[in-house]
């Protein structure tokens, strides 16, 4: 009997079974994790570079209308494939001008502010550079020269993990900003006109 116990006892088979069963747990946390991780850079440029287009496009108008940020703001989409923009992504493009030599009395305001539609949740946040009427709060601390105008947008995504949403990463907002100067036009003011006309159009 005693002869048979030590023998169990220096029995090493099944060894490397108990030894995978331990270390498996941080192989899947750690697999999982770099997935979660390479998803969030890959959405973030995507954001970034979604935002830069955005502000690219809008600023060579020469005039600029909420129909025209509706149509723009649908196309941008296809920049975020494969991931989509509908109920994880939001908008918000401002105009921000400076009327007179700048100083600390006399900031730039926001003259405009378009928000797209479609995305409600806790995680919606109110624009970073202002509302209509107020100070703007540029990117960098950014001055603006007298009747100096640029366009801000600004994308916000929910990023949500697809293993760890309590783990190594959680659900977080997104946020990029990109700046562009008009560079055909003022675009100091947001039309509805062209909108009016189409709905004239089809009712006429």
């Amino acid at each position: 009997m005693t002869k048979k116990c030590l023998s169990l006892l220096k029995c090493s088979r099944g060894v490397a079974y108990l030894e995978f069963a331990i270390i498996l747990p941080f192989i899947l946390a750690l697999l999982m994790g770099s997935i979660e991780v390479s998803r969030y850079i890959i959405v973030s440029q995507k954001v970034e570079k979604t935002s830069i287009t955005l502000s690219d496009v809008i600023s060579q108008g020469k005039t600029i209308s909420t129909s025209n940020l509706d149509n723009m703001i649908y196309a941008s989409s296809q920049v975020m494939l494969p991931y989509t923009m509908a109920g994880n992504g939001y908008v918000i493009v401002s105009s921000v001008k400076q009327n007179g030599a700048y100083s600390a009395i006399n900031p730039a305001v926001v003259d405009w502010q378009y928000k797209s539609t479609g995305t409600n949740g806790s995680w919606v946040q109110a624009s970073k550079v202002g509302t209509v009427g107020a100070t703007a709060a540029l990117p960098s601390g950014m001055t603006l020269n007298d009747k100096d105008n640029v366009i801000v947008t600004e994308l916000f995504y929910n990023f949500t993990p697809l293993f760890l949403s309590n783990g190594v990463i959680s659900s977080a907002a997104i946020y990029k900003v990109s700046v562009f100067k008009p560079r055909l036009g003022d675009l100091s003011t947001l039309s509805s006109l062209h909108l009016q006309m189409l709905f004239e159009g089809a009712s006429s």
